[in-house]
């Protein structure tokens, strides 16, 4: 286990994460669910589940609170709503998750696995046109093999 896989089993000891067939009824049945995806724009643009809002892990901590640049009222206002926050594959979702915990957000979870879990269990998601991304073309790019050049 790597310092990065440790620092996420640490963080699973206080966050809970949902499986991606829970989350796909959980958005049937509560309007107010926020679908909150923290990976990069371009991650975003090319698929992301349909109503996701979209904020970068890099900007999460000053979207959360009023008076900065990269504020998001929706989350401000949202410190006791439910949360689910997403990333590729849950790791970083894991991380995003402890953060607003910490920040005194009381019902945010983590996706687990994020989008490859959701796309492994042939849930629809969209591209930044809003045209459904299709699965198969969806799971190459989420399972490329990333070099150690």
């Amino acid at each position: 286990m790597d310092r990065y896989q440790k620092l996420v089993a640490q963080a699973l000891t206080s966050v809970i994460e949902v499986f991606s067939w829970d989350l796909e009824e959980e958005i049937q049945k509560n309007i107010d669910l926020i679908l909150l995806d923290i990976r990069e724009q371009d991650e975003f643009d090319m698929m992301h589940i349909k109503n996701s809002i979209h904020v970068p892990r890099g900007i999460l901590e000053s979207a959360c609170v009023w008076n900065y640049d990269n504020t998001v009222p929706k989350l401000v206002q949202a410190i006791n709503q439910d949360i689910v926050v997403i990333c590729r594959s849950g790791n970083r979702s894991v991380l995003a998750t402890l953060t607003m915990q910490q920040m005194g957000f009381t019902k945010v979870r983590s996706l687990k696995m994020g989008i490859k879990g959701w796309n492994d269990n042939d849930l629809e998601m969209v591209n930044s046109n809003h045209v459904i991304v299709d699965i198969n073309q969806a799971d190459d790019w989420l399972n490329r093999v990333i070099s150690k050049d």
